[in-house]
């Protein structure tokens, strides 16, 4: 891509996912434009991710191995593709869009028992909305719509809740007298405390595998 700017990659992946269908699950690294050091470690990005009901996974910091098939692919798709890369981004696309027909339907893989990975694989049914819809919270809470700049306005003053919300609803759950849950949809982001002078304390997020 040209750009790997949070509007871009909207874009590409709203062209994917209308194409093959809504994931379960996307499981990413913590740098731009996936993640950041945010609430939920969230950005624009990946919040619009669970609005549409994907569950978002983050690897610890540096430890790639736990996304392991995944950067394997890449160093593979690098040392046949980019050693040396084509001249102009048209044709490097053009070659990506080659081997990625050889990987998937003419490549045996020892991970699928020697088999082809389009013989597995299958579209997802989820289909992506045409709009959506303002997160709904209980009656007993608090909401507010998020500002661009990531402040609500609480309490008679200004909170930062995070820039990846901006332009959508929050909602906050009173669970002590000067002391709010914060919530992104089903998610909890973090707490408010009527006491601090500053924004959110964050919930950041992290995956632990396994792998």
């Amino acid at each position: 891509m040209p750009q790997q700017t949070v509007a871009a990659a909207r874009l590409a992946f709203e062209g994917i996912f209308r194409k093959y269908g809504l994931p379960l699950v996307i499981r990413a690294d913590n740098g731009s434009p996936f993640g950041s050091i945010g609430a939920l470690g969230l950005t624009r990005l990946s919040a619009w991710w669970v609005k549409l009901g994907i569950g978002v996974e983050f690897i610890e910091p540096g430890h790639p191995e736990q996304n392991g098939a995944h950067e394997q692919m890449h160093r593979v798709y690098k040392a046949e593709t980019l050693h040396p890369a084509a001249q102009h981004l048209r044709g490097q696309k053009r070659r990506t869009r080659q081997w990625c027909r050889e990987y998937n339907y003419k490549r045996p893989h020892e991970a699928l028992g020697m088999g082809l990975p389009g013989d597995h694989y299958r579209k997802s049914k989820r289909r992506q909305p045409g709009r959506l819809k303002p997160w709904v919270y209980p009656a007993e809470w608090k909401s507010r719509l998020v500002k661009n700049n990531g402040m609500i306005f609480l309490q008679g003053r200004s909170r930062f809740v995070g820039h990846a919300f901006g332009r959508e609803r929050i909602g906050l759950k009173r669970i002590q007298p000067a002391k709010w849950e914060v919530y992104f949809g089903p998610c909890l982001a973090g707490e408010l405390h009527d006491a601090d002078g500053g924004g959110i304390r964050a919930i950041v997020y992290r995956t632990k595998t396994k792998e």
